[in-house]
């Protein structure tokens, strides 16, 4: 019997790479993601800190100058903490971009993965009645030749 052939086969697999280019892509944003995140949890940490120090050196006795670059300094933790935010908001906005970009291309490899289902279901409903009749040949004849 003849072997099954999809002839679609070769855009099948094109389209199995460009999905998984894909993945690597969304992989990649989530990997920036979490970078931004821990960079953003340090931002959190630094002036958390630099509150507790203020409270400390408020307390005591220190100077105008001091005072004016600890608040310049929370000001600029601050920028940064807002421009890290953005870049979060940012980030995510290419992933969902990159996620809908996966969701069609999944669609259109499934698709493809369907018509091969189908053809296969109908070449192996051939190829049994092929196979069956060519047994019930062969049993015939066997009845025929032993009478």
């Amino acid at each position: 019997m003849k072997r099954f052939f999809f002839r679609l086969d070769t855009l099948l697999d094109l389209r199995k790479q460009l999905e998984e280019r894909i993945k690597l892509r969304l992989a990649e944003k989530n990997r920036n993601i979490i970078e931004k995140n821990r960079e953003l949890a340090g931002l959190h940490e630094q002036l958390k800190a630099l509150q507790t120090s203020e409270k400390v050196r408020r307390g005591g006795d220190a100077s105008v100058l001091l005072l004016r670059y600890g608040v310049a300094y929370r000001h600029k933790l601050k920028a940064d903490i807002l421009r890290v935010g953005r870049r979060i908001d940012d980030l995510r906005a290419d992933a969902a971009k990159i996620r809908q970009e996966l969701l069609g291309a999944t669609k259109a490899r499934r698709a493809l993965e369907i018509v091969r289902d189908r053809q296969v279901a109908a070449w192996k409903k051939t190829h049994r009645r092929e196979e069956q009749q060519f047994i019930d040949d062969i049993a015939g004849q066997k009845y025929i030749a032993s009478r």
